[in-house]
Parts: C-alpha cells; sequence; structure tokens
C-alpha cells in the first residue's frame, strides 16, 4: 500500500506554483502541490501529516550543495572537462608539469564514464606525467580525485583515511 504524506506550513519552491505552502506525496511522487487553503481534500486519507514550520522544501531538487572553493581553484587549474581519454589527461598533466612550475598541480573536470576504457589513470601513471610533482585532480563531481605520490608525501595522512585504496583514487574522507 502506497503511504500519503502531506507536507504543510512550509515554503514549498516549484516553478509550476512559485508560493506553495503545502504539498502531497504518495510512495515516491508528489501528486499535488498548493496553498495551505486548498489541502483539506489531501489531509483525508493521509498517514501522516508533517508541518513544516516554515521551513524550505525543494521538491525534485536533489543537489543542493556546491563546491564553491573547487570553482574558484578550477579557474586557474588544469581544465581536464575535454579529455576524451586516460591518455589525454596523462598528456595533459605531462605538458602542465612541464610549463607549471607551480608547487601543486591542481586539475579538474575530468570523466571517464565516456572514454572507451573507463580506468582512471593509476598512481604509477600520474608519477611518470609529472614525476616528483604533487598532483591532484578532482572528476567532474568533485567527489573523488586522483593523486600522485608527489601529493601523498605531503599528506601520508591520506593512507589511513577512509576513501583511500592505493590505487591513487581517494574519495569520502581522503
Amino acid at each position: 500500500m502506497t503511504r500519503r504524506v502531506v507536507y504543510r506550513r512550509g515554503f514549498i519552491r516549484s516553478p509550476d506554483v512559485p508560493d506553495a505552502t503545502a504539498l502531497c506525496v504518495e510512495g515516491d511522487t508528489v501528486t499535488w502541490l498548493g496553498h495551505e487553503d486548498e489541502l483539506d481534500g489531501y489531509l483525508t486519507g493521509a498517514d501522516e501529516v508533517v508541518d513544516l514550520r516554515g521551513r524550505l522544501v525543494t521538491p525534485a531538487f536533489v543537489d543542493a550543495h556546491v563546491h564553491l572553493s573547487q570553482t574558484g581553484l578550477r579557474l586557474a587549474g588544469l581544465d581536464l572537462s575535454d579529455a576524451p581519454t586516460r591518455e589525454a589527461v596523462l598528456d595533459a598533466l605531462s605538458a602542465r608539469a612541464r610549463q607549471d612550475p607551480a608547487a601543486v598541480i591542481l586539475g579538474f573536470g575530468w570523466d571517464e564514464t565516456g572514454w572507451p576504457d573507463p580506468r582512471p589513470p593509476t598512481l604509477a601513471e600520474l608519477d611518470r606525467a609529472a614525476p616528483q610533482r604533487p598532483v591532484y585532480l578532482a572528476r567532474v563531481d568533485v567527489h573523488s580525485a586522483l593523486v600522485s605520490s608527489g601529493l601523498v608525501a605531503r599528506a601520508p595522512e591520506l593512507t589511513t583515511t577512509p576513501g583511500w585504496d592505493g590505487t591513487g583514487r581517494v574519495e569520502r574522507d581522503a
């Protein structure tokens, strides 16, 4: 049986009803969205009524966070968003390592999901492309990255942090 939950007395943001204050959800589907004074019919048969007490609800807006620091760093970093392969990422990294004497090479935007071979570069491959250089290459979603041995040497605690697996890919706490 599908559960009906009514949310009321809130600020519901939706392009269809921009000043909505209530909504009804049946299972995982929003079945109604509107104003508190139009809610009566949806209260009947509700399994639960949640008083939002003025809180904001954004139906279907799943990922409400941003990576502001990475956005700023990306402006001066190595743009890998157009790299069609692992080899292209490594070539771009190698070129940056030769031309940029910066202490740490920061790269952003690689996405292995469209590559013919979707394996990301390994720690050893990063080390060959940028010998002895600390390298941090953030994936397109900025929820994981690739790091070199040079970076691990500067932050050895990575190797004992959840999200480190020794391949050069870091995620979660690492």
